[in-house]
């Protein structure tokens, strides 16, 4: 069966829009952030299970993920002062 357009699952992207995901990978703060994702995850995630056992250790884990999430999405901001 020959492929149509409802069928084709290819790149729906336009250039323009790979060229702004580019210049975004290219910010030296998102490259800060993410450098400093995981660790900031394994750190919470032991300093949680220290105290609380592995249940410690998910919540933990969960929670570095929350705070390395919210430190990439504060590098992407464009409107900083």
């Amino acid at each position: 069966m020959p492929l149509d357009s409802s069928t084709h699952y290819g790149n729906t992207g336009s250039l323009d829009d790979r060229k702004d995901i580019q210049i975004l990978n290219d910010n030296t703060e998102f490259k800060r952030a993410q450098f400093w994702f995981w660790p900031i995850v394994i750190g919470v995630t032991i300093f949680f299970g220290l105290f609380d056992g592995i249940t410690g250790a998910f919540v933990g884990f969960l929670y570095g993920v929350v705070a390395g999430l919210f430190l990439l999405h504060e590098s992407l901001r464009e409107d900083k002062k």
